[in-house]
Parts: C-alpha cells; sequence; structure tokens
C-alpha cells in the first residue's frame, strides 16, 4: 500500500508538473520568428529608412502630434532620428531609441532612474508596424509625440519591417570591416584621358596617405574607376551613357571627383540608391540640385550673376532703378539660367528690368547705356563683345565669370572686364605649400592645375565626412556628416560648408582683373558672400 501510495504521489505530481510546464510555455510562447526579407525588400526598406522614399521612390508621408503636422521624404526618414544604424541618441534632451534587433527583440524592464514607467514586452511584427503606423509601443502606451506616425502601403511595410530585421546585420554596398571602396567616373581614353588620369592621380595619391596611417577606422580606402569616354563622344544626357551606372554596379559605398556635366540622367539613380557623390568636376556649367546626394565645390555661373546683380545693387541700388543692366548670353541652357538669374535678382531687389541683348552686343538696338553688362558664354565672345563695346566708344563696365579670363585675349586684360572669382585671390587666396608638398611626395606633375586642385579638394572632404561618421558607417551618415560641414579648409579653396538644403560648397567670390604681364587673376575685392 505505501508502495502504491508512492507511485500514486509521484503520479500525481508529474501532473501537477506537466500542467504547470504546459501553462508556462502557454504563457512564454513566442511569435514564430519572422521571415526573411528578400534583398529587394531590404533595399526598399533601405530607402524608406535611410531616405523616406517609398518603393516607387516617391516621398513616404509621416504624420506628427495630435495636430498631424504632415512630414514628407527626407524629413520624415527613420535615420533623421534614430541615426543612420538605427541605434538612437540622447542629444538636445530627448532621448530617441535604439530601434536594431537587439534592442527591440528584447523586452525592457523599468529603469532605476526612470521617472515614469517605460518597460515594455518585447517586439513582435505585429506591434512593431503598430508602433510605425499608429504611435503604440509593444506596452500598449502612446509613443511620444516626436514620433511620426506613417501611412504604409503594405509593400512598403513588409520593406521596412525587413530592412529593420538587418540592422547591425547589413552593411550598405561598398563596406566591409576592412575597406571602403569609393568609385569615380573619368575619361580614361580618348581626348580626356590625360586629365582623367590626373584626377585619378591625385585621389589615388591622398587615399594612399590616409591608408598609409591605417586608414579611416582601420578601413582602407579602395578607388575603382571606370572609363567614361563614351560620355563625351555620346549624348551625355542619354541614360546609361555614363559609367556612373557601371560604378553602382560594381557595389560602390560612395562616388567622388567624377569629371561630368553639372547633371547626369544617372542622378537619379544615386538619388534612389542614396549613393552620395563628392565633389564632382563640372565640364559644363548648369544648376546644382538643392537637395539630393551630390554635393559640389563652386557655384555655376548664373550663381555668380546673381552675386554681380547683388553687388551692383549695394554700390548704385538708386541708379539700378532707373538704368537697367544689360545681359548677353548664348541661346542655351547654361544661357537661358544666366539671364533668368539677373531678371529674378533684379525684380527681386525692385531694379529696372534687365535688357536682353541675346548672343552679341552687335544684335542690341540703340539706346541709353546699361548701368552694367553681364556677360557668360565663351572667351572668344567676351573678347568680340569688348571690341564692340571700344568700337561704339561705350564706356560701360563687364563683368563675367572668371572661367572666362584668357590671357591671350588682350580684350580681357587690365581692368577692361571685371571677372567673377569664387576661388579665393589676394589675403582668400590658400597657401598651397601642402599641396605642393603632396605633389612631390608623390611625384605628381602640374597638369590641368584647376582639375588637380578640385580633385584634392573632393578626396579631402570625402576623408573628412567619412571620419566624422565614425565606425557605424552608412551612405546616409556620410550625407548627414557632409550636410553638417561647416568651414571645412580643404587648402585649395575658400573654407566648405554645405546643408540640408545646400549643395554648393563655396557660396560666395570676389571681383578680379586679369594681369596682362603674369596672365594671373588679382583681387579686386574682398570677399562677397551670396545672399540666398
Amino acid at each position: 500500500m505505501r508502495w502504491r501510495r508512492g507511485v500514486g504521489a509521484g503520479a500525481w505530481w508529474g501532473v501537477v508538473l506537466t500542467l504547470a510546464a504546459g501553462l508556462l510555455l502557454s504563457g512564454c510562447r513566442r511569435e514564430a520568428p519572422p521571415r526573411a526579407a528578400t534583398p529587394e525588400e531590404v533595399k526598399r526598406g533601405r530607402g524608406f529608412f535611410q531616405r523616406g522614399q517609398s518603393r516607387q521612390g516617391s516621398p513616404i508621408t509621416g504624420f506628427l502630434g495630435p495636430e498631424r503636422v504632415e512630414l514628407e521624404g527626407a524629413v520624415a526618414a527613420c535615420a533623421r532620428c534614430h541615426g543612420p544604424s538605427g541605434r538612437g541618441s540622447r542629444e538636445g534632451g530627448v532621448e530617441v531609441p535604439d530601434i536594431t534587433p537587439g534592442s527591440l527583440q528584447h523586452a525592457r524592464a523599468v529603469g532605476l532612474e526612470d521617472i515614469e514607467d517605460r518597460s515594455r514586452p518585447a517586439y513582435t511584427r505585429a506591434t512593431l508596424l503598430r508602433a510605425i503606423t499608429e504611435g503604440v509601443s509593444a506596452s500598449g502606451r502612446p509613443l511620444g509625440v516626436a514620433m511620426p506616425r506613417y501611412a504604409l502601403a503594405t509593400a512598403d511595410a513588409d520593406a521596412l519591417l525587413g530592412y529593420l530585421q538587418t540592422l547591425d546585420a547589413a552593411p550598405d554596398p561598398g563596406l566591409s570591416a576592412t575597406t571602403l571602396t569609393v568609385g569615380a567616373a573619368l575619361p580614361l581614353t580618348g581626348p580626356l584621358a590625360p586629365l582623367g588620369q590626373e584626377i585619378q592621380a591625385v585621389v589615388r595619391a591622398v587615399f594612399a596617405d590616409v591608408n598609409a596611417r591605417g586608414g579611416i577606422f582601420r578601413r582602407r580606402l579602395e578607388l575603382v574607376v571606370e572609363d567614361d569616354a563614351a560620355l563625351y563622344a555620346t549624348a551625355a544626357s542619354s541614360a546609361g551613357a555614363d559609367a556612373t551606372a557601371r560604378l553602382l554596379e560594381r557595389d560602390v559605398f560612395a562616388l567622388v571627383a567624377s569629371l561630368r556635366p553639372a547633371r547626369l540622367a544617372s542622378d537619379a539613380r544615386l538619388e534612389h540608391e542614396g549613393v552620395p557623390l563628392v565633389l564632382p568636376l563640372p565640364l559644363e556649367p548648369g544648376p546644382p540640385p538643392d537637395e539630393g546626394p551630390v554635393f559640389f565645390l563652386y557655384p555655376e555661373p548664373s550663381a555668380l550673376a546673381r552675386l554681380a546683380v547683388q553687388h551692383l545693387a549695394s554700390a548704385g541700388g538708386a541708379r539700378l532703378r532707373r538704368q537697367p543692366l544689360a545681359v548677353v548670353h548664348p541661346e542655351d541652357a547654361a544661357g537661358h539660367a544666366w539671364r533668368e538669374a539677373v531678371r529674378k535678382e533684379a525684380g527681386r531687389r525692385e531694379l529696372a528690368t534687365p535688357l536682353d541683348w541675346g548672343l552679341a552686343l552687335d544684335e542690341a538696338e540703340a539706346g541709353p547705356a546699361p548701368f552694367a553688362v553681364l556677360y557668360t558664354g565663351t572667351s572668344d565672345g567676351l573678347a568680340s563683345l569688348m571690341r564692340t563695346r571700344a568700337a561704339r566708344a561705350m564706356k560701360v563696365p563687364v563683368f563675367a565669370p572668371a572661367a572666362l579670363a584668357d590671357p591671350r585675349r588682350p580684350e580681357l586684360t587690365e581692368g577692361q572686364v571685371t571677372f567673377l572669382s569664387p576661388v579665393g585671390l589676394g589675403e582668400h587666396a590658400p597657401d598651397l605649400e601642402a599641396l605642393t608638398a603632396f605633389m612631390d611626395r608623390h611625384g605628381l606633375k602640374p597638369g590641368h592645375t584647376a582639375f588637380q586642385l578640385g580633385a584634392y579638394a573632393a578626396a579631402r572632404v570625402l576623408v573628412e565626412a567619412v571620419t566624422r561618421a565614425g565606425a557605424d558607417l552608412t551612405r546616409a551618415s556620410l550625407q548627414q556628416q557632409l550636410e553638417s560641414l561647416r568651414d571645412f579648409d580643404t587648402g585649395v579653396s575658400p573654407p566648405v560648408s554645405f546643408g540640408v538644403n545646400r549643395r554648393v560648397g563655396v557660396q560666395g567670390a570676389q571681383l578680379a582683373t586679369l594681369e596682362a604681364a603674369t596672365g594671373r587673376l588679382r583681387a579686386a575685392s574682398d570677399w562677397i558672400p551670396l545672399s540666398p
């Protein structure tokens, strides 16, 4: 009997333990692991998280606070607050939480220093989607008003949730623990090959110096170059004609010092994939974008036209309300941009409507002389304008971009033309001693000097921004660091500053004249900042 009671008691405790285990297991049962996101979903989710773009490339929309203030595009991107790595921050007294898988997939207990209860269970796929779209945490409590509530299509939600699974695990293309691969699209064959080779050599030399010091956070910089000669043999705007697309297929992390027109069809792909292009070297003038991943060093000619109007208005504003400026320009996109810049700046300052003299002074109708002539085009065209001006005995000052200052044209020298130079002159000229030592150390010979200086500045800016981004580097964090760059000394240009809506690093110029004896520009004014 005693033995039977023992068996009965053991059986009874076995039943109790089995039931208890069943209850515990049912209480602790977790949601099935989320399915792995496809590579395409991760790519689309990266665009949503880092840049605020939906899968169609259109801007995402989020709503802020009880007033449902609408946010759109990059302003609504998750990375703007949570950081490109998703690890959050404590800046300005506001705590932005870590949303990496290691944080979200674990419960949060009440902290000893917490003023209010912020504990929560681990997030599931369903509760994470609820937090993103409704602003309700895994605990059921409302999230802070600083967290937008997003309107998401099902496919966008799947892509974003898939990408969130990969945070801290899937680096951007071109990035590994030991290497950072950067691309440049340059002409390596054809008539522009010497120029492309010089640019490539300068960038490689800057990277070699960095690598000799151990790289950046133990990553070596590697430059990959694609030959872009076909771009100059075909229509520059034709889709796929330039080498940028091929570089993206090779999974470069970013691009630097590419030689190109101001804009290309491939820029849309750069923006869609969030690939920064640092200080391309424009061969043709054109208006740069106000946002996106392409950052330029110097302003385009139409910005210099605005600066000329601003300078003239400050010197003779009252007269300029009665006596107009005149514009001479070619009938192409750059010429029209120059004309429109003068017209809009004059209108903004309530000056007399500028005269449009078209391509040449010969076509101008006889009448009262303008206050000044603002010219863009070619050096030959500028020299022709100056000869016509002399033949008509006109004493009107002429302003033109410094790129047209050709010392072989005597009509352009000795103060006959006032040039607009965004490159620092006189006391604002950069000290080139360090650059000279750099060139000598790497056995580089002076060639196309302006482009060599531009390549050096581009490589320096890239290295600085990558260094500031830290070890947890992403394309988005690189762009954010570029946007936060202020008064950076490249060693070969005026100080460089960018911003969220500023993609040109040097915003200003000096007036200059061309010396006949030396063929050099001489400063004729102090630095003139370009007003917004």
